[in-house]
């Protein structure tokens, strides 16, 4: 079961980067955000929704192997940072889907808080990850 769940959190790592990269990548080639609708958004609400999806299966795949070697020798400091990611995930795909309106109110608010949001899930789960490698 601690295989499961070691390549669970993985796979969820990876959705996190691909995410990520598809908003950063279009902003880069096009030298500005793509509109709410647009292909680019719509690729990363889809990778992002199974990014969410991801981490929710980590999060079960993980119940069975919280009494492992690894969790235990992890212990509150690599499972707080990860129960903060997951909280933070799910804030930031309700912001996300409200950035999909295109006559959202207070667009560039809902926007740098979904960027905060983003960068504290990296931040959490880079804890969660060398917390849990330290431990072995």
């Amino acid at each position: 079961m601690e295989a499961v769940a070691t390549w669970s959190g993985w796979l969820a790592t990876a959705a996190i980067v691909l995410a990520a990269l598809v908003p950063i990548v279009q902003r880069m080639r096009a030298g500005k955000r793509a509109a709410p609708g647009s292909a680019p958004i719509r690729l990363h609400v889809t990778v992002g929704l199974a990014t969410a999806a991801l981490a929710f299966l980590h999060t079960m795949a993980v119940l069975p192997a919280l009494g492992s070697p690894a969790a235990i020798g992890g212990g509150v400091f690599a499972l707080l940072p990860a129960g903060a990611a997951f909280f933070l995930l799910v804030a930031h795909a309700g912001l996300g889907l409200q950035l999909r309106d295109p006559k959202l109110k207070d667009r560039a608010r809902k926007r740098r808080m979904h960027t905060t949001t983003a960068v504290l899930i990296a931040a959490t789960v880079t804890i969660h990850i060398v917390m849990l490698v330290r431990a072995g």
